[in-house]
């Protein structure tokens, strides 16, 4: 699975760059106008956005400013990019909470290690996931889908949560019952109880849980 960075730049070929050597590690979504940030906020669940500071109409560090204060917002990282390298710019890049200053005259490879370490933080750390549309902040125990909150148990969460951990690969039975309950005497069944609870609340989501045999997998419907 790739780390989604939505990427904010009003030169169309930045954004192709970036794509370019960063399409191994993420997926980028470029977006050269910052003025449709609510736009993109509403359908992307990012790990990472990535904002160009010297744009026309709204300037990066503006822009980063209405994402952090938006009900939308994940909480992930934002990194702003620059080829001016004054301090100043930097000073004002970490007050208006970036997560780290990135300057244009940089490696590929140093580019890419910062990025993916961000990202990679973000995604052990904050309890959040994001597939389809639906999202889970698993820290403050709330579930949504299309931004509207969805009333799970706290088993149900957790259950939710480790199979979107897991995505896209399966996770057995086994691992889930140690996890969840860690106790060798909960029987199998009890699982499948949850689950089909968990897949009457959720039947709004973009994907399914299948159950297959011993293992437990996310398919799109």
């Amino acid at each position: 699975m790739k780390w989604k960075i939505v990427y904010f730049d009003d030169q169309p070929l930045n954004i192709v760059c970036y794509q370019e050597f960063l399409k191994d590690q993420f997926n980028i979504i470029g977006v050269s106008d910052p003025t449709s940030y609510l736009d993109v906020m509403k359908n992307e669940g990012p790990h990472l956005y990535l904002i160009d500071i010297h744009m026309p109409v709204m300037d990066g560090h503006t822009l980063g400013q209405k994402i952090q204060d938006h009900p939308f917002y994940n909480g992930c990282p934002i990194i702003f990019i620059s080829g001016d390298e004054a301090i100043e710019n930097k000073i004002k890049s970490y007050q208006r909470g970036g997560a780290d200053f990135i300057s244009r005259h940089l490696s590929p490879e140093e580019v890419m290690i910062r990025l993916k370490n961000k990202a990679k933080f973000f995604v052990e750390n904050s309890g959040y996931f994001q597939l389809g549309n639906l999202d889970l902040h698993i820290k403050i125990l709330v579930v949504r889908i299309n931004h509207q909150p969805i009333d799970l148990t706290i088993i149900e969460l957790r259950l939710l949560a480790h199979i979107l951990r897991a995505y896209p690969q399966p996770l057995s039975r086994e691992i889930l019952l140690k996890e969840i309950w860690q106790d060798d005497s909960v029987k199998p069944g009890t699982i499948n109880t949850h689950l089909t609870h968990l897949k009457s609340k959720i039947q709004k989501w973009d994907y399914q849980i299948k159950v297959r045999e011993e293992n437990i997998l996310i398919l799109p419907r």
